[in-house]
């Protein structure tokens, strides 16, 4: 806020974040403000990105445009272009033209390109292509297993043995990825560690996710199983 302050002094500036809408209907009185023409910038996280109609938005600037990429996610790529073309989309949707502004390291990388001229026809087509080459969704499905605990080596080793449990009794269409830290690593002292499964037929894994379940039932390592999960990373 400061720094926009010094660049427009005279400019009426919002913003919205997780600090700025804790309560209950901030989110609504922030939009309510900015569309009724109360402040002249609103700064944001992705959260001010979807369905939101500002006629008089002629300029919308996405800082860091790249960032996702850089999250070890088979999603990274998805995610970065749907958050472009929603966010460009909130300029010049009145009769005002408008304009997108991108900060990124990555000025000729594939994605970003697409993104900026919103082809979404291409870039589904090159995903498609290369989440076909290293069978990720939707040619094949996920499975997720999450462990987490209060001693990091322990956990680890749970995984571990989680993984080779579930190798020795599942079919050989089932690849393996190995165990790895999760993308918050740790959370309020409990360290956390994954691995995933790909196979096209998750069913015939359902028994076996129960017994292993039923490990676990009086451990104080927690395990989480999630099919299809929407992050593979976090």
């Amino acid at each position: 806020d400061k720094k926009l302050y010094q660049i427009f002094p005279q400019c009426r500036v919002l913003r919205m974040d997780a600090d700025t809408t804790k309560r209950k209907g901030s989110h609504d009185k922030i939009f309510k403000q900015f569309r009724s023409g109360k402040a002249d910038i609103l700064v944001g996280t992705q959260m001010i990105a979807k369905g939101l109609h500002f006629p008089s938005v002629t300029l919308v600037g996405i800082l860091n445009a790249d960032l996702t990429l850089s999250i070890p996610d088979f999603r990274a790529s998805e995610s970065m272009f749907q958050l472009i073309t929603q966010v460009s989309g909130r300029s010049g949707r009145g009769e005002l033209p408008g304009e997108v502004v991108l900060q990124t390291f990555l000025p000729t990388q594939d994605t970003l390109k697409l993104a900026a001229e919103q082809n979404y026809e291409k870039f589904f087509a090159e995903e498609s292509q290369i989440r076909q080459i290293f069978q990720y969704p939707p040619f094949t499905h996920l499975i997720k297993i999450a462990l987490h605990g209060p001693v990091c080596e322990e956990v680890k080793q749970k995984a571990e043995e989680a993984r080779k449990f579930l190798i020795d009794r599942l079919p050989a269409s089932f690849a393996f990825l190995p165990v790895v830290p999760a993308g918050h690593a740790k959370i309020q002292d409990q360290y956390r560690f994954q691995f995933l499964i790909k196979s096209t037929k998750v069913l015939a894994a359902s028994a076996i996710l129960r017994s292993l379940q039923n490990e676990f039932k009086h451990s104080k390592i927690h395990l989480l199983i999630d099919v299809d999960p929407s992050s593979t990373f976090f």
